[in-house]
């Protein structure tokens, strides 16, 4: 890939969180999406009819072989992630794969062997972790504004009731609050606390053995405490706030999505950083794994392997005790 040439995207699924990638890679020079692969050629088609010099698929060994995909994002169910994502990297594509990143932690180490022993970047579609208000998170955390942090709050509940999509309520897809939702607030928790030394789950189940809501709380050897929850059944403020000894910084609804931010000291003082980020907020994944490409890194440093592989540990804990289980 010369300097001059775009960076070409294959989109793996065509629904929702597809569409918005690809809506977001207007915003972004020098990316373009050249495939897209569905199990439908009609669907293929229908997504890539008014992107220019995008070839449809529905045989994935060709859509793999295509020298003209420099990365892959996958944006299909998640029990499809694991293997989709190890098939890319085989055949030498650098690939961002949706959250949840794998349905268990051994798939996610799988993967980043994968990444490593072909050589290719392999990023967790967190898309949270490269906003810029996350940036300034950490800047404010670095700068030790806050003091020690004591304790995160997070939850992301929304009312999905009236959605029949079938990968929220399905075993087979790997449905449910916690993979589709609560991997939000698990994940802010690791980027803030790291690894708990203690969790505590509960969680309600619908008929279908998934999930409807769960609630988690996270203990650490400093005795800071995360208080996290997830929701499918009702709609949540959707806001964090991390708590230190001398101030807390408060994340305004949807705290995992682009928006504004608040410092609050003890002394008084508070100060706003407000959100001017336009489009959805996919786009800055993209622009991270094509710097990793450049920079020839395998992984982000916003988000390395090894806090993928921890997240997912995490995950694998909540569901053991709460009972969720998959047939991976």
């Amino acid at each position: 890939m010369s300097n001059k040439q775009p960076f070409r995207w294959g989109v793996i699924g065509t629904g929702g969180i597809a569409n918005a990638f690809k809506n977001d890679l207007a915003f972004l020079a020098g990316h373009e999406i050249s495939a897209v692969l569905s199990r439908s050629m009609h669907t293929a088609e229908s997504f890539s009819s008014n992107i220019a010099n995008c070839k449809p698929f529905d045989d994935p060994e060709s859509f793999m072989r295509s020298e003209e995909i420099d990365a892959v994002y996958i944006a299909t169910p998640n029990t499809l992630h694991f293997e989709q994502t190890i098939m890319a990297l085989q055949n030498g594509k650098h690939v961002i794969c949706e959250k949840p990143f794998a349905m268990n932690s051994s798939e996610v180490k799988s993967m980043v062997d994968a990444s490593k022993s072909n050589n290719v970047a392999l990023l967790e579609g967190m898309w949270t972790r490269y906003l810029p208000h996350i940036d300034t998170i950490r800047g404010l955390l670095n700068e030790n504004l806050i003091g020690d942090v004591q304790s995160v709050f997070a939850c992301h509940g929304q009312d999905l009731t009236h959605s029949n999509n079938p990968r929220l309520w399905t075993k087979e897809l790997g449905g449910g609050a916690l993979l589709d939702l609560g991997i939000y607030v698990v994940s802010l928790a690791h980027m803030v606390l790291g690894r708990p030394k203690n969790i505590k789950a509960s969680a309600v189940f619908t008929e279908e053995g998934v999930d409807a809501k769960t609630s988690m709380i996270f203990t650490y050897e400093s005795g800071a405490i995360a208080d996290l929850s997830c929701s499918m059944y009702d709609t949540q403020p959707n806001r964090a706030v991390i708590s230190g000894s001398k101030g807390y910084i408060e994340i305004a609804p949807t705290f995992y999505a682009p928006t504004t931010i608040t410092l609050n000291t003890s002394d008084g003082r508070s100060v706003s950083y407000p959100n001017d980020y336009k489009g959805h907020g996919l786009r800055e994944q993209a622009y991270e794994l094509a710097n990793c490409v450049k920079n020839n890194e395998i992984e982000s440093q916003k988000l390395k392997h090894s806090e993928s592989i921890a997240v997912m540990g995490s995950m694998d804990e909540i569901r053991e005790q709460i009972g969720l289980t998959f047939n991976q």
